[in-house]
């Protein structure tokens, strides 16, 4: 009888050495890890704080990018379809410096000022600014009626010569500036208007290369 309680004790620690143990795990809060960084905007907007953003090494927050919209920067109610794109290039501290990237008009502005019995000619080209920076520029002409498929082309020549004449006379962050601040279109408006009626020309988006 005492072999076999034995024998039966012996089968229950073998199942209990099989048996997985269950184990503690002792859960880390990552968010206790990390700093709050604040991201600032180039000292072509004098700085000013654009985002707090979270981060465990200032190395992890290199090439982040935020946008914002011109409005908030500049005041002009007028730019609000305008979104500025900065990218973080240094972090000093608990600060995060951030060079222009990009700017974008959100689609659904364009999209209000296409109607009917109007053509729209858009153009995307590639062009280099005064100081070296490659960029790509989509531009947009609105015609207040339908065009020929030539009349198109010659419009989107303009279009093109045009952007690459306003690139070669500013520098990267000056260009995105102009488009921010200014109308960089205003001189291709009487040389389109040679071929068609225009309503308008704008700049729909700007992106270093």
């Amino acid at each position: 009888m005492a072999q076999m309680i034995e024998e039966e004790s012996n089968k229950e620690n073998a199942k209990a050495s099989t048996a997985p143990k269950a184990r503690k795990r002792k859960g880390v809060d990552k968010w206790k890890t990390k700093k709050w960084f604040t991201v600032l905007a180039p000292a072509l907007f004098n700085n000013v704080a654009l985002a707090q953003t979270p981060g465990e090494d200032p190395e992890n927050l290199m090439n982040r990018t935020i946008s914002v919209s011109a409005r908030e920067l500049t005041g002009n109610i007028k730019k609000s379809q305008l979104m500025l794109k900065f990218r973080v290039n240094n972090v000093q501290g608990l600060n995060a410096y951030t060079q222009f990237y990009a700017i974008e008009v959100q689609p659904g502005s364009v999209r209000r000022l296409v109607r009917r019995k109007t053509s729209k000619v858009e153009s995307v080209d590639d062009v280099t600014c005064k100081d070296g920076a490659r960029i790509r520029i989509k531009s947009v002409a609105l015609v207040s009626h339908h065009i020929s498929s030539p009349k198109r082309a010659a419009v989107r020549q303009l279009l093109r010569e045009g952007m690459a004449g306003v690139a070669s006379q500013n520098d990267f962050e000056a260009l995105l500036n102009h488009v921010v601040t200014g109308d960089p279109t205003s001189g291709m408006m009487e040389s389109i208007r040679k071929i068609a009626p225009m309503k308008r020309v704008d700049v729909l988006k700007v992106t270093r290369l």
